[in-house]
């Protein structure tokens, strides 16, 4: 940017009549100037102030995680790249999901997952590519939930940011950049781009009524106020917007019969200057740049009908709210408010990429060399589509805008939707603890990515398509092949013989449908696409099915080997194909080819695996999922079907001791391996049991483990869990124990379904699980006074210490 005079920038500070502290954005240890570029923002500005500026965590982007290829890597960016003239740029971005909560499935499919998929296909094809993301950290839902939580917005950020990096990291989310709104970039951008937009007419203050709560003495921005709904008249609508009917509302005053989310009171209208973006008169231009979207067919047909819509009615919108958490607003008499989150989160996809590379400018400023193409649900189309373009628009640079929107319907949960607020369906965080492969779970999302209409995700689904498509289709073809090769070649790839008319049948379909999968990719057509190699895989196995090598290896050996060198080739090639959706199922088939990561797409089925390559010994890829598996993870997630439960505050499940042995530097203890997620390798754990059971009392029994402890050294040894008895005053201690012994290992325990909803811990240490109060009274497992219990093929069954009436937990 080119800088002709410059503006510091005040940072709003809490004030004590809030009814909770709530922390700004600057909390730096001391003043430092923020300075923001304008070629044209005199009139904007008539004082210059020194302020603070963040330098916290949550402010910071220095703690972002970012993946570099297959790997994460903290506090360590991918080499930072610019677009090359004469080559393919692609700027990819995914819709900046919400702080303040854990993403959901989906959340995931809806934009993060489908943008990732996309990228991975752009970058195999030698694409230049950029795939920026972040969590979107300003605004009233960030601020009302720290309210409830009775902390900062920063230490709500700081939570969340980290949860949200933790869960895509485990989903293979490769971003080239997940950074975070609340930077000094974000900043310094946003400041700029209103600075321009004042100066070139596009901004005008008003007065605004507004709902104002007397008891908090606070403004009620849209987040802190709930009523009737006044389109549909569905109660618990929020300020901004109707869940119910989707309907936007303008302004809270709109609602009927509000109360304050803060202290339930009624509020009064009371006036607020504030500031709007005059769209109106941006219609020309924004009009202009939807036809020529829609004359070029690049985006979806929905997409077009809603961005024409709000074109035909444009009015000028708020971009100013009366919080504490946000960017605050450089201009004179509109320093003590911030910018709506509309307004500012948008151009968190432009400070992300600031924050990756300083040529940021050559990705966003580029609109001939760069194409912008962006995933996001339904709800997100006219802020993408109008609001955010139209931004741009006004401040008259030369920026990208987008030239691919990608969007989806509503995934549904079990016929009904999910809810971060209501705790209905699964979370990133549940999807984790499942013990359900990542791999499994971004087929099963993208095979119902609701693309034209609304899907539903059910646990009969995922059955079927793990053990019917995943285990007997791919993963069956891919075991064969390789498994063939490994008993009865050596190991090693046999030679062919000229190819039969079979074989060449056999290349001709897979290259019919090699075509229709980068057809379909180039459309962003992801579900249809994925359908593709599914059917390629189904080719390989039907190939080997009509050719019995088990027969062929007795009978004819040379054609034995040319059918096993075709198949573990199109292994090869099934591989590449699936990276973009699947990377951990490609992983471990790069793994058994004995072949370097793969990082192309072939446009045709070629031979890449020569005569006399060693492979390894496959192990099976995907588990066959147990219907008791899936009836119990449809209890524990459908607690509106079935109120068995709701969260624990530590993380306690039920394992399986596979084996016993002496500590080998402490008399009294135990060294047990014990069996708790499906498919993991079991964890270490140690126990001062030795004076009360025998191993022959320990071996193979159930119990109940705390799962999220920091792991430990005790005596040498690392400690992954920590098992619970109950020690009476009176008598032998017992372990703690579901009462039924069907309950499937892995099984998460549950309070009674009344208690308060909590959240999981992540990591605790034993003296702050000491302090929930574990306890067994009338016979029962309790922490303090809640009553425990687990849920299994027959039903609901409490925790019980057989023999014990009365005891603590340790």
């Amino acid at each position: 940017m080119s800088t002709t005079e410059t503006t510091a920038v005040a940072v709003n500070k809490p004030e004590t009549s809030s009814p909770a502290a709530v922390a700004t954005p600057a909390a730096a240890a001391e003043p430092t100037s923020v300075v923001v570029s304008s070629t044209s923002a005199a009139a904007a500005t008539t004082a210059t102030t020194s302020t603070s500026t963040s330098t916290s965590s949550a402010a910071s982007d220095d703690c972002s995680t970012t993946i570099v290829g297959e790997k994460w890597s903290e506090r360590v960016p991918p080499e930072p790249h610019a677009p090359v003239t004469g080559e393919r740029n692609i700027l990819i971005t995914s819709a900046l999901p919400y702080v303040n909560n854990v993403p959901h499935l989906g959340n995931l499919i809806g934009c993060v997952l489908s943008a990732d998929v996309y990228s991975r296909y752009c970058k195999m094809c030698g694409y230049n590519t950029l795939f920026v993301c972040g969590t979107d950290e300003y605004g009233t839902t960030t601020e009302a939930r720290a309210l409830m939580e009775h902390c900062t917005p920063q230490e709500i950020c700081q939570k969340f940011y980290k949860l949200h990096a933790e869960i895509y990291k485990w989903f293979d989310i490769a971003f080239d950049k997940f950074g975070r709104t609340s930077t000094p970039n974000q900043t310094k951008i946003t400041q700029d781009i209103f600075l321009k937009l004042h100066a070139n007419g596009y901004i005008f203050p008003e007065s605004v009524q507004q709902l104002f709560c007397e008891k908090c003495a606070l403004f009620l921005a849209d987040r802190f106020v709930e009523g009737i709904c006044p389109n549909c008249n569905a109660p618990g609508a929020r300020g901004d917007q109707c869940d119910a009917c989707q309907h936007l509302i303008n302004a809270a005053t709109e609602l009927k019969s509000p109360k304050c989310k803060v202290c339930g009171s009624s509020p009064i209208i009371k006036s607020s200057n504030h500031l709007f973006l005059d769209l109106p008169k941006l219609a020309g231009p924004l009009s202009e740049y939807i036809e020529h979207a829609a004359a070029e067919n690049r985006w979806s047909l929905n997409s077009l009908q809603v961005a024409r819509a709000w074109a035909k009615e444009l009015r000028p919108r708020c971009i100013t709210r009366d919080l504490k958490w946000g960017t605050p607003v450089p201009l004179d008499g509109f320093r003590d408010k911030v910018f709506y989150v509309w307004f500012d989160a948008p151009i968190g996809y432009i400070s992300i990429a600031a924050n990756f590379t300083n040529d940021w400018e050559a990705w966003w400023k580029n609109p001939d060399n760069v194409e912008l193409v962006q995933f996001m649900g339904k709800d997100n189309i006219p802020f993408h589509t109008v609001i955010f373009p139209a931004t741009l628009i006004g401040t008259r640079d030369p920026w990208t805008l987008m030239k691919y929107i990608n969007t989806t319907e509503y995934l549904n949960y079990e016929d009904d939707k999910f809810s971060k607020s209501r705790g209905i369906g699964v979370f990133g965080d549940d999807a984790m603890r499942t013990g359900i492969p990542s791999e499994v779970w971004r087929y099963l999302l993208i095979m119902n990515r609701p693309e034209s209409s609304d899907s539903n995700f059910t646990w009969e689904d995922l059955g079927e398509k793990c053990n019917n498509e995943l285990l007997a289709n791919i993963g069956n073809f891919t075991h064969r092949a390789l498994s063939f090769v490994a008993k009865f070649f050596d190991s090693s790839l046999p030679s062919p013989t000229d190819l039969r008319p079979q074989e060449r049948d056999l290349i001709a379909k897979v290259n019919e449908n090699l075509a229709q999968y980068f057809s379909l990719f180039e459309k962003i057509k992801l579900k249809d696409a994925l359908k593709v190699v599914m059917q390629i895989s189904k080719c390989g196995n039907q190939y080997i099915q009509e050719n019995q090598p088990w027969v062929l290896v007795k009978t004819d050996i040379a054609l034995c080997g040319t059918v096993q060198y075709i198949a573990s080739n199109l292994v090869y090639l099934l591989a590449q194909l699936a990276k973009p959706f699947m990377p951990g199922f490609a992983k471990k088939v790069e793994q058994y080819l004995n072949v370097a990561p793969l990082t192309t797409l072939p446009k045709t089925f070629e031979f890449s695996l020569k005569p006399g390559h060693k492979v390894n010994k496959p192990e099976p890829i995907f588990a066959e999922l147990l219907q008791v598996q899936l009836s119990a993870w449809q209890k524990q997630f459908s607690p509106n079907k079935n109120p068995t439960g709701t969260p624990m505050p530590v993380d306690l499940r039920v394992g399986c001791i596979l084996s016993v042995n002496a500590h080998p530097s402490a008399e009294h203890l135990y060294v047990m391996d014990v069996a708790i997620e499906s498919g993991k390798p079991p964890r270490k754990v140690v126990a001062g049991l030795k004076a009360s059971f025998t191993p022959e009392q320990l071996l193979n029994r159930k119990a109940v483990f705390v799962c999220n402890l920091k792991p430990g050294k005790i005596r040498g040894v690392v400690s992954e869990a920590m098992v619970l008895v109950a020690t009476p005053t009176t008598g032998s201690p017992a372990l703690c124990q579901p009462e039924n012994d069907d309950i499937p290992v892995g099984t998460t325990l549950l309070f009674e379904s009344h208690s308060p909803a909590l959240p999981t811990i992540k990591k605790i240490e034993a003296k702050a699980f000491a302090g929930m109060r574990p306890n067994i009274a009338s016979g029962v497992m309790r922490l303090g006074e809640i009553q425990l219990f687990a849920t299994g093929p027959a039903g609901r069954f409490p925790i019980i210490a057989v023999g014990v009436a009365a005891a603590e937990v340790h």
